[in-house]
């Protein structure tokens, strides 16, 4: 009797372990809402529109991200060192978009990225599944200071949903959101008829993390007036706690994007 109590025991550690290490997984893949793709790692690099109408530009992009960090539940971290590889195997859809319009020294942008993921993974009383849903949205302003230097404001908006089915029934769900405000710079040293290059960076000035900051650089080749290819290197940082949870995780990768440019 003793040895199956000590037995049960044992298994009901390696599950809360195991749970935890989950739900920090979890917590990773979750941040996928501004990882696969979030605000800047793919977006063009418009000029300033003309002076009686607007320039547009429509992005579609991926981040092929890889994370580095900690994250914290409940007074536990743990470190987080996954490549892109890693996580792609997890991926159950996504889908993300950039909006950008320039008229004369004023621009605005728009972006939206949802990703859905399942990873799971076999534990010693069995399968641990998970269900995680990320919606990022950000909007902001373009001013247009010279030819190769533009200002940047704007608020970024994430939202994080994760359900866990553990053996023998569902946990209960858990989520959280955040907003921050941010200010910038954008120069682009090469802009011609075919090629731009752009440099972007970001810090909050507001919001719900104790930090954030973001670094860009990118390069893009215009087929013709309407269409483009777009490829950035982005690093992004973030730093927050809420409901109990930590998240210090940097986050770093290639993004690719197709543009359609439209006045």
């Amino acid at each position: 009797m003793v040895t199956c109590a000590n037995c049960i025991f044992s298994r009901m550690i390696d599950m809360k372990q195991s749970t935890l290490r989950h739900l920090a997984l979890a917590i990773i893949f979750l941040a996928l809402g501004g990882l696969w793709a979030s605000t800047a790692s793919a977006q063009g690099v418009a000029g300033e529109g003309s002076g009686d109408r607007w320039r547009s530009s429509l992005y579609f992009y991926l981040w092929a991200t890889s994370l580095d960090g900690k994250i914290g539940i409940g007074g536990n971290e743990v470190d987080v060192d996954q490549s892109f590889s890693d996580l792609v195997g997890d991926l159950d859809g996504a889908f993300s978009a950039r909006f950008e319009s320039h008229k004369g020294k004023w621009g605005y942008f728009l972006d939206g990225m949802y990703v859905k993921l399942d990873p799971s993974e076999s534990t010693p009383v069995g399968t641990v599944n998970l269900d995680v849903k990320t919606l990022t949205l950000e909007a902001g302003g373009v001013y247009h200071f010279s030819p190769v230097l533009q200002g940047l404001f704007g608020a970024r908006y994430q939202d994080l949903d994760l359900d866990i089915s553990l053996p023998g029934g569902r946990a209960p769900s858990a989520g959280m959101d955040w907003v921050d405000g941010f200010l910038g710079l954008r120069l682009v040293p090469v802009n011609t008829e075919k090629w731009r290059v752009w440099l972007r960076g970001d810090v909050g000035v507001v919001g719900d993390s104790d930090t954030t900051w973001n670094a860009v650089i990118g390069a893009g080749y215009n087929f013709n007036p309407r269409w483009s290819l777009l490829a950035a290197y982005r690093i992004l940082s973030d730093d927050i706690e809420q409901n109990g949870v930590r998240f210090d995780v940097d986050y770093s990768g290639l993004g690719i994007a197709v543009g359609y440019t439209f006045q």
